[in-house]
Parts: structure tokens; C-alpha cells; sequence
């Protein structure tokens, strides 16, 4: 997983350094209020099961993993040079095996105040993550889950417009998980992200 986040970074750099050497349309003037959708894959935080698979291959949930889908509004008044945008997400990670199954899921509200710059912008926010939850399901074991606190954490951002509506761009969440039913056992759930939007 590592090594397709790590190639797929590239790729989005290659792929705006494209788009900046080409000669393009200049972007329009954003609506005041437009509302958007993203999505991300992430990478990163401490491991909370580890699977192994018959082939002796085994695979990892890590507390930053793994996919990030979401919404809401994205907020630009005046000239356009700042941003607010507004989002409820849903980041996940799962495995599943011929002997059970693990999962990681919580549903991440965001705010994120955007300076841009022609076709780049640069943000910083809060993510405040709401009932994360592991649950673990594995044959001849009893059914279990690891609830966790909600969370808030800090989160930085640089998006890249490919038009007036499409942007990629890269992202790092710094945030800690504490265990609900055990006082101080804290999880690192830091990860960087590789991120799409649209707005309308």
C-alpha cells in the first residue's frame, strides 16, 4: 500500500507540473458558495491488527488508512483570495480474509480556511473525528470491537486547480486516538493523503 500511495504522489506531481507548463484558460471567479465532494487516500498511523493469510502474506490496518470520502460547502467571499471550506467524511480501512474480517472506520467533520492563489491553494483546519471504531471478526474467536474517544486534530493542505471546478492536491492529518474502555492507551493516527475535489 505504501508503495501505491508513494507512485501515486508522483503521478499527481508530474501531472501538475503538466498542467503548469501548459498553456490553459484562466480560471473563473468561484461562486460565494459552491458546494463540494472529495476524496482521499491516505497512509500513515500506528498498526491496529495485522492479518496473516494462508500464503504466509499478511496485510495491515494502520490507524491513518485508508479512504476518505465526503462533502459539504466550500465558502468564498469577496475576491476569492480565501476560502472556508465545510466537510463530514467517512475515512475507512478494512481487510478481508476466507477466515474473518477487521475494519477501521469514523467520520471526520472538517474546517479548513483555504488562501489561494491563482491555481494553487495553500489551507490549514481542524478535523474533529467522530466514534472511531475498530471491530474484528475472525473465525473460532469471539466477535470483538476497540472503541475509541472522538478526536480533534490538526490539518494542513495544498490543493492544485486543473479547472475551476477539479482540484488535486496533498494533505497531512496530525491526530491521536484514546481508547474509550482504557484510560491513557493512545493510538497515533498521523497519515498524508493524496486528495481529488470537485466543486459546483
Amino acid at each position: 500500500m505504501q508503495g501505491t500511495l508513494y507512485r501515486l504522489i508522483a503521478a499527481a506531481a508530474f501531472t501538475c507540473s503538466s498542467f503548469a507548463a501548459a498553456q490553459q484558460a484562466p480560471l473563473t471567479t468561484p461562486a460565494p458558495l459552491q458546494f463540494i465532494v472529495n476524496g482521499a487516500i491516505t497512509e500513515g498511523g500506528d498498526d491496529l491488527v495485522k492479518v496473516k493469510f494462508k500464503n504466509a502474506e499478511s496485510e495491515k490496518i494502520k490507524a491513518g488508512g485508508l479512504l476518505m470520502l465526503g462533502g459539504g460547502l466550500l465558502l468564498t467571499p469577496g475576491s476569492g483570495a480565501v476560502s472556508l471550506q465545510l466537510t463530514l467524511n467517512y475515512h475507512f480501512d478494512s481487510i478481508t480474509a476466507k477466515n474473518g474480517d477487521a475494519s477501521f472506520d469514523r467520520f471526520p467533520l472538517e474546517a479548513i480556511v483555504f488562501v489561494n492563489n491563482g491555481r494553487h491553494r495553500f489551507g490549514a483546519g481542524v478535523s474533529h473525528h467522530l466514534s472511531p471504531e475498530a471491530d474484528f471478526d475472525f473465525d473460532n474467536e469471539p466477535k470483538d470491537s476497540a472503541e475509541f474517544d472522538d478526536a480533534t486534530g490538526l490539518v494542513v493542505e495544498y490543493d492544485y486547480s486543473i479547472t475551476s471546478a477539479v482540484r488535486i492536491g496533498l494533505r497531512y492529518t496530525a491526530i491521536e486516538y484514546e481508547a474509550s474502555d482504557f484510560v491513557g492507551e493512545k493510538v497515533d493516527g498521523d497519515h498524508v493523503g493524496l486528495t481529488a475535489s470537485l466543486a459546483f
